[in-house]
C-alpha cells in the first residue's frame, strides 16, 4: 500500500496539498483536481493499484511547502 497524505492549507497558496514519503508534493485549489493529479502521478510511477489517498485530520494541518505557495 502506498499512502499519500492530503492536507487542507490554512496559509497562502493552494487550498489543498499532498505529500508522500518518497518526495511527492502536489497542490490544487479543488480536492477533486488534487486527487486526479495524485492518480496521474501514481500511474506514471507504476503503483496506482497500490495507492491509498488519506485525508489528514484537521488537528495535524500543516502549511503547504514553499514550492506550492
Amino acid at each position: 500500500m502506498h499512502q499519500v497524505r492530503v492536507h487542507l492549507n490554512q496559509d497562502e497558496g493552494v487550498l489543498w496539498w499532498a505529500e508522500d514519503d518518497s518526495g511527492f508534493t502536489g497542490g490544487a485549489e479543488r480536492l477533486d483536481e488534487l486527487v486526479d493529479l495524485i492518480e496521474e502521478w501514481a500511474d506514471l510511477e507504476g503503483f496506482k493499484d497500490a495507492l491509498e489517498i488519506r485525508l489528514v485530520p484537521a488537528l495535524t494541518e500543516a502549511p503547504a511547502p514553499p514550492s506550492l505557495s
